[in-house]
């Protein structure tokens, strides 16, 4: 038995067959059908199921297969095996109940994590995250720019997203995320290209909650503010460069996504360089001096946030490169190589928004 089929036995507790989905309504209740006839014995009404979106992301430059297994008590509600390519995201249509369900996800990289899910009517489901040493659980829920969803409360009307203007073409409208992993919370969105006010509402969000408003496929650099109770936190929102921004209500923390921060430094030449490397980041600056054998390929760390990073490289012949090195989903890890020529040059693997 492959360690695949393993994982998806451990991770569901039951005999199953890898690939098959989750165990029928009966198999859950576990009630027996009663026999047909005039004495047969008055059922109780099905619990209450709702249909909710299950999202999966490998924000990781590495591909992943994953187990994402759902319990209520001992007994699965759903069951999916999955093999996601670096940075590929998928969603599903599963049925539950409205109750307390246990999330199990585990991975062929030696990830196991486990949360609660609170199923709610104003949500439309669960996202979890694997990253490179741990899995997120998020509840999630989508609102147009009319504040249409369970959790919108005042404001105006705004015809979102915005239609492009013609210099870039996108697979999907760039989103503001807010992020609430703290407890139940009311915040104010306010989100501006130049002089107008696109959004300006009230949402409640609950607790260990990811909340989505598809806003533009507008270039522009767009003000975002989040008001709480404790703070009023605002960011500058770069469209195409970032496609999502995502902004912690609790922290204030502000980002692109998942950062994917490998840095690949490729001699592509068959010879010996010396490259000298500078990279500036909003935390701070990164500068190491590297010997490159010729065709020797090392990966290196040196950020740790999402965003945009400076980076300036320079060879001992005098060859240089500068540029912005955005790590931001759906790109992949960027590369900095120098050819046979003895030039340089820097690039970010995956889809390009924009």
């Amino acid at each position: 038995m492959d360690r695949r089929t393993l994982l998806s036995l451990v991770a569901g507790g039951i005999t199953v067959v890898a690939g098959c989905s989750m165990p029928g309504s009966q198999a859950e209740t576990g009630t027996p059908t009663p026999e047909a006839g005039p004495e047969a014995p008055t059922t109780a009404p099905p619990k209450e199921r709702l249909g909710q979106r299950l999202t999966v992301w490998n924000p990781t430059p590495t591909p992943v297969f994953a187990t994402v297994v759902g319990m209520r008590a001992t007994t699965d509600v759903f069951f999916r095996n999955l093999d996601l390519l670096p940075g590929e995201r998928t969603s599903s249509r599963i049925d539950v109940p409205l109750a307390d369900l246990s999330v199990l996800v585990e991975t062929d990289t030696g990830i196991r994590e486990e949360a609660t899910w609170r199923v709610a009517e104003s949500l439309d489901g669960i996202e979890v995250v694997v990253n490179r040493s741990g899995a997120e659980f998020w509840r999630a829920v989508t609102c147009s720019g009319d504040g249409a969803c369970g959790l919108a409360e005042d404001g105006e009307d705004v015809d979102l997203p915005l239609v492009g203007d013609g210099l870039s073409r996108w697979y999907a409208p760039a989103a503001l995320i807010v992020e609430n992993p703290g407890p139940r919370t009311d915040v104010r969105v306010r989100v501006d290209l130049r002089d107008a006010t696109l959004i300006d509402r009230r949402f409640r969000l609950p607790a260990g909650t990811r909340l989505s408003i598809p806003v533009t496929y507008r270039t522009g650099n767009y003000q975002v503010r989040i008001e709480t109770g404790e703070r009023a936190i605002d960011v500058l929102w770069r469209v195409p460069d970032e496609p999502a921004k995502y902004v912690d209500a609790t922290s204030g923390v502000s980002g692109c996504g998942p950062a994917n921060t490998t840095l690949t430094v490729a001699n592509r030449d068959d010879t010996a360089h010396r490259l000298s490397l500078h990279i500036e980041t909003e935390s701070g600056v990164f500068d190491r001096v590297i010997d490159l054998t010729a065709g020797e390929v090392r990966d290196l760390v040196p950020v740790v946030e999402s965003g945009p990073h400076r980076v300036h490289a320079s060879v001992e012949t005098g060859a240089s490169v500068s540029g912005t090195w955005w790590s931001c989903p759906p790109r992949g890890p960027a590369t900095l190589a120098v050819d046979a020529t003895g030039n340089l040059s820097l690039t970010a693997a995956g889809p390009q928004p924009g």
